[in-house]
């Protein structure tokens, strides 16, 4: 017999990896015998499988955690574990069933980075093969489905965690530095906190390296401050940061870090005074943006002795230094500004006129994007910091009536935001957001049955071309007459088709991600390929939550789309008439 030491040895061998085959082999363990049992129990053995599982959580609650189970990492594990067995079943329920999912949503978000994790491994699924899965690996039912949904969980976790860190901003004393407060607003399209921060801590490694490498004093940063600051300028341009060229001034890039921080490096003054600021606080300098009128500069405090100055991160970095006393009453003068109003110019801010800033700067993106083709996020964004951080109840209400509440943001903007908000907003968001769900709850109980509806020509799950604009789309869902309002027919010039109003009307998603409603009579039946379902699944986001796999031409005569759950209960006759007409298809 061997001894305990030997056994648990012997355990401290077994790899630990995401997709916990090595935490298995522990558990099969904990069912052998006494000796093999005694040994999995040491909590020590199960450290490594923890952290590799558990790269994700919010400090406070693992702290909470480590207490209730006395630092034991097995029982740590355990308990996580049965929060992600919870919360997979809530996503299990939430793809199946359309009827109540955005409180199952709602519920999940709140299980906030507890979650991500186990939301994040079930984005790795196997798919099926047309769509990148393995030709060993069996995919699960519904697995592109689970995936879209686990996605959005996981984008409404770290829009939750934004909203909450935004929120304190209106505290006295809070605790939010700008550059925590302007790095979530990347948290808007998915991106967790810890993916800014890695990102900045490294970059301030890397400026470091580079100053040291120059000969700066780091250990008397505050020696020469214009020097430092000046080298930290050059530090970001040979990195390739910098001011964009005039005519990408309005891209909606230019204003989410996790953008400016990687593909779209040449960008405008406030988010390279978002990554300046960053660099120069990791080196110990307590640098603060200022609200320049026309330009965002950045505050740098000098030793006793010696005046303050601003850092102008967009200029070159050879003119990046401007001074207090010479050059900011010329620049005030040349804006029309009295020189008397100096101080609320220079004077450093935190996140809140910051963001504000950057919300009004989103909008002027949309304003000056003639191809409207920016993302809905940067809108939720600008709309969020507007109705957190001001009290102007009239704006938001104006602001809200203007944008297109879905249903998973309305349930999380009720349950993260309105506590955080005045009276006024919380009335304008609950109303915006009430109407919202409504509508959702309405639509979710219907069902289209073709009993009723023999006239129906064509199906959910059929590709077509339009006759007339000639654009690639696929049907989502139909109405046996256009339920569009008057002034939608009007304006679509409905009257002039051949059968009118009076004719089966498509719910269509298009190549180019759009959402049309579409009359029978400009529907163009196409075959779906291979490699044109494939292209539907790389450009259009809400493919996966209304087909789970595609059936291709020549796999079937004309090929079509495998219905989701939600729409196989809301067109319970589609995929039989699918299949019927595919078989009789020319």
């Amino acid at each position: 017999m061997l001894s305990l030491d030997l056994y648990v040895s012997i355990l401290e061998q077994v790899p630990a990896n995401r997709n916990e085959s090595g935490a298995l082999t522990l558990v099969n363990c904990l069912r052998a015998g006494a000796e093999l049992r005694e040994a999995a129990l040491v909590g020590a053995l199960w450290k490594s499988h923890y952290r590799v599982r558990y790269v994700h959580t919010e400090e406070d609650s693992e702290t909470r955690l480590a207490a209730r189970c006395n630092s034991n990492w097995r029982l740590m594990y355990a308990e996580r574990r049965g929060r992600d067995k919870i919360a997979l079943g809530l996503l299990r329920d939430m793809t199946l069933h359309r009827e109540g999912r955005y409180q199952l949503a709602a519920n999940l978000a709140s299980m906030s980075f507890d979650i991500w994790d186990a939301l994040e491994i079930q984005c790795s699924l196997p798919v099926p093969t047309l769509f990148g899965g393995s030709t060993t690996a069996v995919a699960a039912p519904y697995a592109l489905t689970l995936r879209f949904w686990a996605e959005a969980i996981l984008d409404a976790i770290s829009r939750k965690f934004a909203v909450l860190r935004w929120g304190r901003l209106n505290e006295t004393g809070n605790s939010v530095s700008f550059v925590d407060a302007f790095s979530s607003l990347s948290c808007f399209f998915g991106k967790p906190p810890q993916e800014m921060q890695s990102q900045l801590l490294a970059l301030g490694n890397a400026c470091r390296e580079y100053l040291i490498k120059h000969q700066c004093r780091l250990d008397q940063v505050h020696s020469d401050l214009p020097d430092i600051c000046t080298k930290i300028c050059e530090f970001m341009h040979e990195q390739g940061f910098g001011a964009v060229e005039p005519s990408r001034f309005y891209d909606i890039s230019n204003h989410f870090p996790h953008l400016y921080l990687t593909t779209n490096k040449r960008s405008i003054p406030i988010s390279l005074v978002h990554i300046f600021v960053s660099l120069a606080r990791h080196l110990g300098i307590s640098a603060s943006p200022v609200e320049f009128p026309a330009r965002v500069l950045a505050h740098v405090p000098s030793p006793a002795g010696s005046d303050d100055f601003l850092v102008d991160v967009y200029a070159s970095d050879t003119k990046a230094i401007v001074s207090l006393r010479d050059d900011v009453p010329v620049m005030l003068t040349r804006l029309g500004i009295p020189v008397e109003q100096l101080h609320q110019y220079i004077s450093p801010c935190g996140g809140a006129p910051m963001l504000l800033r950057a919300a009004r700067n989103i909008l002027a993106s949309f304003r000056n994007d003639a191809s409207r083709s920016t993302a809905q996020s940067a809108i939720y964004a600008a709309v969020c910091i507007h109705l957190l951080l001001t009290n102007d109840v009239q704006l938001v209400a104006h602001m809200l009536s203007h944008v297109d509440l879905d249903p998973l943001w309305a349930s999380t903007f009720l349950a993260d935001m309105q506590p955080l908000l005045r009276h006024g907003g919380q009335y304008q968001l609950a109303k915006s957001c009430g109407m919202a769900l409504e509508a959702e709850e309405q639509q979710a109980a219907l069902i289209h049955s073709r009993t009723s509806h023999a006239q129906i020509t064509h199906y959910v799950g059929m590709v077509f071309e339009h006759r007339s604009y000639h654009y690639i789309g696929c049907i989502t869902g139909w109405d046996a007459s256009c339920l569009a309002t008057a002034e939608w027919q009007m304006n679509m010039n409905v009257r002039n088709l051949p059968r009118g109003a009076d004719q089966p009307f498509y719910h269509v998603l298009s190549l180019d991600g759009g959402q049309r409603y579409v009359a029978e009579d400009n529907i163009n039946p196409r075959r779906l390929t291979a490699e044109l379902a494939l292209q539907f699944f790389k450009d259009v986001s809400a493919i996966p939550r209304f087909f789970s796999d595609a059936y291709p031409h020549p796999d079937s005569c004309r090929g079509r789309w495998c219905l989701s759950p939600e729409l196989k209960h809301a067109y319970p006759d589609d995929e039989h008439f699918s299949k019927i007409y595919d078989e009789y298809a020319m």
